[in-house]
Protein backbone atom coordinates (compact mmCIF):
# COMPACT_ATOMS: atom_id res chain seq x y z
CA UNK A 1 0.00 0.00 0.00
CA UNK A 2 0.90 3.61 -1.01
CA UNK A 3 2.45 5.60 1.77
CA UNK A 4 0.58 9.05 2.74
CA UNK A 5 4.26 10.34 1.20
CA UNK A 6 4.10 8.71 -2.21
CA UNK A 7 0.23 9.91 -2.21
CA UNK A 8 1.08 13.37 -1.60
CA UNK A 9 3.73 12.98 -4.48
CA UNK A 10 1.11 11.50 -7.22
CA UNK A 11 -1.42 13.90 -6.23
CA UNK A 12 1.18 16.47 -6.70
CA UNK A 13 2.14 14.82 -9.72
CA UNK A 14 -0.90 14.89 -11.49
CA UNK A 15 -2.35 18.22 -10.18
CA UNK A 16 0.94 19.59 -12.05
CA UNK A 17 0.11 17.72 -15.08
CA UNK A 18 -3.34 19.41 -15.30
CA UNK A 19 -1.62 23.00 -15.45
CA UNK A 20 -0.09 21.76 -19.23
CA UNK A 21 -3.00 20.45 -20.97
CA UNK A 22 -4.68 22.83 -23.97
CA UNK A 23 -7.22 25.52 -22.24
CA UNK A 24 -9.77 23.64 -24.42
CA UNK A 25 -9.97 20.20 -22.80
CA UNK A 26 -12.35 18.26 -21.11
CA UNK A 27 -12.44 17.54 -17.76
CA UNK A 28 -12.79 13.58 -17.26
CA UNK A 29 -15.90 12.41 -15.88
CA UNK A 30 -16.86 8.92 -15.19
CA UNK A 31 -20.03 7.26 -13.71
CA UNK A 32 -19.26 5.73 -10.25
CA UNK A 33 -22.18 3.08 -9.23
CA UNK A 34 -23.61 3.73 -5.89
CA UNK A 35 -26.54 1.32 -6.14
CA UNK A 36 -28.08 -1.65 -7.97
CA UNK A 37 -31.61 -3.49 -7.99
CA UNK A 38 -33.26 -6.43 -9.56
CA UNK A 39 -36.74 -6.87 -10.68
CA UNK A 40 -38.21 -10.28 -11.01
CA UNK A 41 -39.19 -10.61 -14.43
CA UNK A 42 -38.28 -12.93 -17.12
CA UNK A 43 -39.48 -10.32 -19.96
CA UNK A 44 -37.46 -6.61 -20.28
CA UNK A 45 -38.91 -4.05 -18.34
CA UNK A 46 -38.48 -0.44 -19.41
CA UNK A 47 -38.05 2.20 -16.75
CA UNK A 48 -39.29 5.53 -18.03
CA UNK A 49 -39.83 8.29 -14.80
CA UNK A 50 -39.34 8.35 -10.95
CA UNK A 51 -41.87 10.04 -8.16
CA UNK A 52 -39.67 10.84 -5.29
CA UNK A 53 -42.06 11.45 -2.74
CA UNK A 54 -43.91 7.54 -3.94
CA UNK A 55 -40.66 6.46 -4.05
CA UNK A 56 -41.93 4.34 -7.06
CA UNK A 57 -40.58 3.71 -11.05
CA UNK A 58 -43.10 4.21 -13.87
CA UNK A 59 -42.68 1.83 -16.62
CA UNK A 60 -43.81 -1.13 -19.45
CA UNK A 61 -43.18 -4.64 -20.31
CA UNK A 62 -43.94 -5.41 -23.89
CA UNK A 63 -44.77 -8.77 -25.24
CA UNK A 64 -47.07 -10.81 -27.57
CA UNK A 65 -49.75 -9.45 -25.85
CA UNK A 66 -49.44 -5.88 -25.93
CA UNK A 67 -47.95 -3.37 -23.52
CA UNK A 68 -48.00 -3.50 -19.71
CA UNK A 69 -47.96 -0.61 -18.45
CA UNK A 70 -46.23 -1.13 -14.54
CA UNK A 71 -45.41 0.79 -10.84
CA UNK A 72 -42.21 -0.98 -9.08
CA UNK A 73 -40.94 0.14 -5.70
CA UNK A 74 -37.30 1.08 -5.12
CA UNK A 75 -36.37 -2.78 -4.05
CA UNK A 76 -37.68 -3.91 -7.77
CA UNK A 77 -40.84 -5.35 -6.30
CA UNK A 78 -44.12 -4.75 -8.62
CA UNK A 79 -46.51 -2.68 -7.21
CA UNK A 80 -48.77 -2.85 -10.11
CA UNK A 81 -48.88 -4.45 -13.44
CA UNK A 82 -51.69 -3.61 -15.88
CA UNK A 83 -52.63 -4.01 -19.75
CA UNK A 84 -54.65 -0.42 -20.28
CA UNK A 85 -55.04 -0.82 -24.36
CA UNK A 86 -58.63 -2.50 -24.86
CA UNK A 87 -62.11 -2.02 -24.64
CA UNK A 88 -62.21 -1.65 -20.70
CA UNK A 89 -63.61 1.01 -18.89
CA UNK A 90 -60.15 2.57 -17.89
CA UNK A 91 -58.45 1.62 -20.96
CA UNK A 92 -57.89 3.05 -24.89
CA UNK A 93 -58.24 2.11 -27.87
CA UNK A 94 -55.13 2.96 -29.09
CA UNK A 95 -51.45 2.38 -28.23
CA UNK A 96 -49.16 4.58 -26.31
CA UNK A 97 -46.48 6.62 -26.88
CA UNK A 98 -45.11 8.42 -23.72
CA UNK A 99 -45.51 8.26 -19.95
CA UNK A 100 -44.40 10.33 -17.13
CA UNK A 101 -45.58 10.99 -13.34
CA UNK A 102 -47.23 13.82 -12.55
CA UNK A 103 -45.85 16.18 -9.84
CA UNK A 104 -48.61 14.86 -7.08
CA UNK A 105 -47.69 11.08 -8.69
CA UNK A 106 -51.06 10.66 -10.97
CA UNK A 107 -49.54 9.21 -14.23
CA UNK A 108 -50.33 10.99 -17.69
CA UNK A 109 -50.30 8.33 -20.75
CA UNK A 110 -50.54 9.92 -24.31
CA UNK A 111 -51.82 8.45 -27.30
CA UNK A 112 -51.00 10.04 -30.70
CA UNK A 113 -54.49 12.05 -30.30
CA UNK A 114 -55.74 11.49 -26.42
CA UNK A 115 -54.35 12.19 -23.17
CA UNK A 116 -55.36 9.63 -20.29
CA UNK A 117 -54.65 11.11 -16.39
CA UNK A 118 -54.60 8.00 -14.44
CA UNK A 119 -54.12 7.64 -10.35
CA UNK A 120 -51.34 4.93 -8.70
CA UNK A 121 -53.89 2.35 -9.11
CA UNK A 122 -54.21 2.64 -13.00
CA UNK A 123 -57.62 3.83 -12.49
CA UNK A 124 -58.28 6.72 -15.48
CA UNK A 125 -59.11 10.22 -13.51
CA UNK A 126 -59.51 12.29 -17.10
CA UNK A 127 -59.14 11.93 -20.76
CA UNK A 128 -57.95 14.88 -22.71
CA UNK A 129 -58.63 14.80 -27.00
CA UNK A 130 -56.00 17.13 -28.18
CA UNK A 131 -55.13 17.93 -31.82
CA UNK A 132 -52.12 17.58 -34.15
CA UNK A 133 -50.37 17.91 -37.27
CA UNK A 134 -49.15 14.80 -37.24
CA UNK A 135 -51.33 11.31 -35.48
CA UNK A 136 -48.11 9.27 -35.07
CA UNK A 137 -48.29 5.71 -33.20
CA UNK A 138 -44.72 4.44 -31.86
CA UNK A 139 -44.74 0.69 -31.60
CA UNK A 140 -42.23 -1.50 -29.39
CA UNK A 141 -41.33 0.85 -27.16
CA UNK A 142 -42.30 4.26 -25.30
CA UNK A 143 -41.17 7.55 -24.29
CA UNK A 144 -41.01 9.79 -21.49
CA UNK A 145 -43.92 12.43 -22.00
CA UNK A 146 -43.12 15.83 -22.48
CA UNK A 147 -45.11 18.55 -20.33
CA UNK A 148 -45.05 22.10 -18.74
CA UNK A 149 -47.44 24.45 -16.82
CA UNK A 150 -47.13 28.17 -18.44
CA UNK A 151 -48.15 29.49 -15.08
CA UNK A 152 -49.09 27.92 -11.23
CA UNK A 153 -52.64 26.96 -12.69
CA UNK A 154 -52.64 23.33 -12.93
CA UNK A 155 -55.24 24.69 -16.30
CA UNK A 156 -52.13 25.66 -17.70
CA UNK A 157 -50.66 22.32 -19.04
CA UNK A 158 -49.31 22.46 -21.97
CA UNK A 159 -47.15 19.38 -23.79
CA UNK A 160 -45.35 18.42 -26.85
CA UNK A 161 -47.72 16.40 -28.92
CA UNK A 162 -44.60 13.88 -31.09
CA UNK A 163 -42.57 11.67 -28.78
CA UNK A 164 -38.78 12.13 -28.63
CA UNK A 165 -36.77 10.30 -31.39
CA UNK A 166 -39.22 10.55 -33.96
CA UNK A 167 -39.42 12.21 -37.82
CA UNK A 168 -42.65 14.08 -38.40
CA UNK A 169 -40.69 16.87 -40.53
CA UNK A 170 -40.18 17.04 -44.22
CA UNK A 171 -38.56 20.28 -45.24
CA UNK A 172 -36.86 21.61 -48.49
CA UNK A 173 -34.14 24.55 -49.00
CA UNK A 174 -37.19 26.93 -49.96
CA UNK A 175 -39.67 25.77 -47.06
CA UNK A 176 -38.75 25.70 -43.78
CA UNK A 177 -41.13 24.02 -41.35
CA UNK A 178 -41.20 23.81 -37.25
CA UNK A 179 -39.62 20.70 -35.45
CA UNK A 180 -41.61 21.13 -32.22
CA UNK A 181 -45.56 20.86 -31.80
CA UNK A 182 -47.14 21.85 -28.79
CA UNK A 183 -50.89 21.81 -27.72
CA UNK A 184 -52.05 24.43 -25.14
CA UNK A 185 -54.98 22.09 -23.52
CA UNK A 186 -56.49 25.39 -21.75
CA UNK A 187 -57.13 27.24 -24.80
CA UNK A 188 -56.96 24.11 -27.18
CA UNK A 189 -54.81 25.57 -29.32
CA UNK A 190 -51.67 24.58 -30.94
CA UNK A 191 -48.37 26.25 -31.81
CA UNK A 192 -44.99 25.55 -33.44
CA UNK A 193 -41.30 26.14 -32.76
CA UNK A 194 -38.45 25.88 -33.92
CA UNK A 195 -37.55 26.18 -37.68
CA UNK A 196 -36.17 23.23 -39.07
CA UNK A 197 -34.19 25.36 -41.38
CA UNK A 198 -32.32 27.28 -38.47
CA UNK A 199 -30.31 24.69 -38.03
CA UNK A 200 -26.79 25.54 -38.33
CA UNK A 201 -26.19 22.00 -39.88
CA UNK A 202 -28.86 22.41 -43.12
CA UNK A 203 -26.27 24.62 -45.22
CA UNK A 204 -23.69 21.22 -44.71
CA UNK A 205 -26.75 18.61 -46.49
CA UNK A 206 -27.07 18.06 -50.09
CA UNK A 207 -30.77 18.61 -50.56
CA UNK A 208 -31.38 14.64 -51.53
CA UNK A 209 -30.46 14.24 -47.74
CA UNK A 210 -31.79 16.76 -45.80
CA UNK A 211 -34.78 14.83 -44.45
CA UNK A 212 -32.24 12.67 -42.77
CA UNK A 213 -31.90 15.59 -40.09
CA UNK A 214 -34.91 16.21 -38.81
CA UNK A 215 -35.43 12.99 -36.33
CA UNK A 216 -36.26 15.32 -32.85
CA UNK A 217 -34.48 14.67 -29.93
CA UNK A 218 -35.45 17.12 -26.79
CA UNK A 219 -36.06 17.18 -23.13
CA UNK A 220 -38.19 20.19 -21.42
CA UNK A 221 -37.05 21.50 -17.89
CA UNK A 222 -40.80 22.30 -16.47
CA UNK A 223 -39.47 24.20 -13.85
CA UNK A 224 -37.32 26.43 -15.84
CA UNK A 225 -39.91 26.44 -18.75
CA UNK A 226 -36.60 25.31 -21.09
CA UNK A 227 -36.39 22.97 -23.84
CA UNK A 228 -33.22 22.03 -25.16
CA UNK A 229 -33.11 20.13 -28.28
CA UNK A 230 -31.33 18.49 -31.06
CA UNK A 231 -31.29 16.10 -33.75
CA UNK A 232 -30.17 12.92 -34.98
CA UNK A 233 -27.69 14.52 -37.25
CA UNK A 234 -26.15 17.39 -35.16
CA UNK A 235 -23.51 19.10 -33.67
CA UNK A 236 -25.41 21.18 -31.56
CA UNK A 237 -27.76 21.53 -29.02
CA UNK A 238 -30.32 25.05 -28.79
CA UNK A 239 -32.12 25.91 -25.51
CA UNK A 240 -35.27 27.61 -26.35
CA UNK A 241 -37.82 29.51 -23.79
CA UNK A 242 -40.99 28.01 -23.90
CA UNK A 243 -42.36 31.59 -22.43
CA UNK A 244 -40.78 33.29 -25.04
CA UNK A 245 -40.88 30.43 -27.29
CA UNK A 246 -37.76 32.09 -28.47
CA UNK A 247 -34.14 30.56 -29.02
CA UNK A 248 -32.12 31.55 -26.08
CA UNK A 249 -28.78 29.96 -26.81
CA UNK A 250 -26.94 26.91 -28.53
CA UNK A 251 -24.37 25.08 -27.18
CA UNK A 252 -22.12 23.15 -29.97
CA UNK A 253 -21.14 19.81 -29.60
CA UNK A 254 -17.87 18.27 -29.93
CA UNK A 255 -18.26 14.63 -30.38
CA UNK A 256 -15.75 11.70 -29.80
CA UNK A 257 -16.34 10.23 -32.85
CA UNK A 258 -18.83 11.41 -35.43
CA UNK A 259 -16.97 11.62 -38.54
CA UNK A 260 -20.10 12.86 -40.59
CA UNK A 261 -20.65 15.97 -38.97
CA UNK A 262 -17.02 16.94 -40.26
CA UNK A 263 -17.58 17.26 -43.88
CA UNK A 264 -18.62 20.29 -45.67
CA UNK A 265 -20.86 18.76 -47.84
CA UNK A 266 -22.76 15.87 -46.63
CA UNK A 267 -23.99 13.52 -50.10
CA UNK A 268 -25.95 10.53 -49.98
CA UNK A 269 -22.54 8.34 -50.28
CA UNK A 270 -21.75 9.43 -46.79
CA UNK A 271 -24.89 7.21 -45.59
CA UNK A 272 -22.90 3.97 -45.00
CA UNK A 273 -25.76 1.01 -44.68
CA UNK A 274 -26.00 -2.58 -44.89
CA UNK A 275 -29.02 -3.08 -47.22
CA UNK A 276 -31.56 -0.77 -45.18
CA UNK A 277 -29.94 -0.93 -41.84
CA UNK A 278 -27.85 1.68 -41.10
CA UNK A 279 -24.63 1.90 -39.52
CA UNK A 280 -24.06 5.31 -39.06
CA UNK A 281 -23.67 7.25 -35.95
CA UNK A 282 -26.43 9.44 -34.31
CA UNK A 283 -27.43 11.67 -31.47
CA UNK A 284 -29.58 9.23 -29.32
CA UNK A 285 -31.29 10.60 -26.04
CA UNK A 286 -31.03 13.86 -23.72
CA UNK A 287 -31.09 13.67 -20.24
CA UNK A 288 -31.82 16.42 -17.76
CA UNK A 289 -29.22 16.04 -14.27
CA UNK A 290 -29.41 19.14 -11.39
CA UNK A 291 -28.53 22.39 -11.84
CA UNK A 292 -28.51 23.47 -15.37
CA UNK A 293 -26.41 20.35 -16.14
CA UNK A 294 -27.55 17.62 -18.81
CA UNK A 295 -26.02 14.34 -21.00
CA UNK A 296 -26.27 13.50 -24.46
CA UNK A 297 -25.87 9.99 -25.13
CA UNK A 298 -25.09 9.33 -28.99
CA UNK A 299 -24.34 6.20 -30.74
CA UNK A 300 -21.26 5.86 -32.69
CA UNK A 301 -20.77 4.36 -36.15
CA UNK A 302 -19.82 0.61 -36.81
CA UNK A 303 -17.68 -0.58 -39.45
CA UNK A 304 -19.31 -2.04 -42.09
CA UNK A 305 -16.60 -5.51 -41.55
CA UNK A 306 -17.84 -5.52 -37.81
CA UNK A 307 -21.18 -5.29 -38.20
CA UNK A 308 -20.91 -8.16 -41.15
CA UNK A 309 -19.30 -10.28 -38.65
CA UNK A 310 -21.50 -9.30 -35.63
CA UNK A 311 -25.07 -10.19 -37.89
CA UNK A 312 -23.23 -13.63 -38.81
CA UNK A 313 -23.53 -14.69 -35.26
CA UNK A 314 -26.95 -12.55 -34.41
CA UNK A 315 -29.22 -11.97 -37.31
CA UNK A 316 -31.00 -9.45 -34.68
CA UNK A 317 -28.04 -7.70 -33.98
CA UNK A 318 -28.40 -4.00 -34.58
CA UNK A 319 -25.48 -1.44 -33.47
CA UNK A 320 -27.95 0.96 -32.14
CA UNK A 321 -28.91 -1.43 -29.28
CA UNK A 322 -25.44 -2.17 -28.68
CA UNK A 323 -24.43 -0.20 -25.23
CA UNK A 324 -20.60 -0.65 -26.65
CA UNK A 325 -21.00 2.29 -29.42
CA UNK A 326 -22.96 4.20 -26.93
CA UNK A 327 -21.21 7.16 -25.59
CA UNK A 328 -22.30 10.11 -23.33
CA UNK A 329 -21.45 13.41 -23.36
CA UNK A 330 -21.71 16.27 -20.41
CA UNK A 331 -22.89 19.74 -20.28
CA UNK A 332 -23.10 22.12 -17.50
CA UNK A 333 -25.87 24.47 -18.89
CA UNK A 334 -23.95 26.67 -21.45
CA UNK A 335 -20.89 24.35 -22.56
CA UNK A 336 -19.71 20.97 -23.29
CA UNK A 337 -17.67 19.77 -20.03
CA UNK A 338 -16.56 16.55 -20.84
CA UNK A 339 -15.52 14.14 -23.77
CA UNK A 340 -16.82 11.33 -24.55
CA UNK A 341 -18.27 9.07 -21.01
CA UNK A 342 -18.20 5.42 -21.77
CA UNK A 343 -21.13 3.17 -20.10
CA UNK A 344 -20.72 0.27 -17.68
CA UNK A 345 -19.96 -2.59 -19.91
CA UNK A 346 -23.36 -3.36 -21.12
CA UNK A 347 -25.46 -0.80 -19.38
CA UNK A 348 -28.28 0.97 -21.45
CA UNK A 349 -29.14 4.22 -19.74
CA UNK A 350 -32.63 4.68 -19.88
CA UNK A 351 -33.41 8.05 -17.37
CA UNK A 352 -31.68 10.70 -14.96
CA UNK A 353 -32.61 10.83 -11.31
CA UNK A 354 -31.82 13.46 -9.01
CA UNK A 355 -28.94 13.63 -7.57
CA UNK A 356 -26.81 13.99 -11.02
CA UNK A 357 -27.17 9.80 -10.97
CA UNK A 358 -28.57 7.89 -13.96
CA UNK A 359 -30.66 4.79 -13.93
CA UNK A 360 -29.08 2.19 -16.26
CA UNK A 361 -30.18 -1.32 -17.27
CA UNK A 362 -27.25 -3.69 -17.12
CA UNK A 363 -27.69 -6.44 -19.56
CA UNK A 364 -25.98 -10.01 -19.09
CA UNK A 365 -26.00 -11.07 -23.50
CA UNK A 366 -24.23 -14.45 -22.39
CA UNK A 367 -26.69 -15.83 -19.62
CA UNK A 368 -30.22 -15.84 -19.98
CA UNK A 369 -31.25 -14.58 -16.27
CA UNK A 370 -34.47 -14.49 -14.66
CA UNK A 371 -34.56 -11.61 -13.60
CA UNK A 372 -33.81 -7.34 -14.84
CA UNK A 373 -30.98 -5.90 -13.43
CA UNK A 374 -30.99 -1.86 -12.93
CA UNK A 375 -27.76 0.48 -11.64
CA UNK A 376 -27.99 3.70 -10.38
CA UNK A 377 -24.93 5.72 -11.45
CA UNK A 378 -23.39 8.89 -10.08
CA UNK A 379 -21.63 11.44 -12.87
CA UNK A 380 -18.36 12.26 -11.08
CA UNK A 381 -15.48 14.30 -12.08
CA UNK A 382 -12.62 11.73 -12.62
CA UNK A 383 -9.95 14.07 -11.37
CA UNK A 384 -11.88 14.94 -8.03
CA UNK A 385 -12.43 11.00 -7.82
CA UNK A 386 -8.60 10.29 -8.03
CA UNK A 387 -7.25 12.46 -5.92
CA UNK A 388 -9.68 11.92 -2.71
CA UNK A 389 -8.78 8.08 -3.42
CA UNK A 390 -4.88 8.73 -3.58
CA UNK A 391 -5.04 10.94 -0.67
CA UNK A 392 -7.40 9.40 1.70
Amino acid sequence: MATITQKLSLAFVFSLSMLFLPKDSFSQYQLEKVEEFKINSLLPVVIVDYHPESKLYLGYISDSKGTRIVLIDEQGDFVINKVLVGEGPNQSSAAFNAMAFTEEGDIWLQTPYQLFLYDQKLNVKNKIRYLSGTKMHIYGRMEFFAYFYQNQSQSSLSFITTPSGTNSTRPDRENSSDLIEIYEVEKEELYKMSPALDRSMNKKFDKSTINNLHSIIYKIDPKKKKLFLTTNLDNEITIYDLTSRKLESRIKINHGEFNMLNKSLITESDFQGYGRTSLGAKNHKLFLLDEGMFVLDYIREIPYGTYEKKIAEDRTYHHFQDPAYHSLILFDGTKQVSGDIPLPTNGKVTMALPGNRLLIQLINPDVEEDFIRYGIYKVVESNNYLLKHLIF
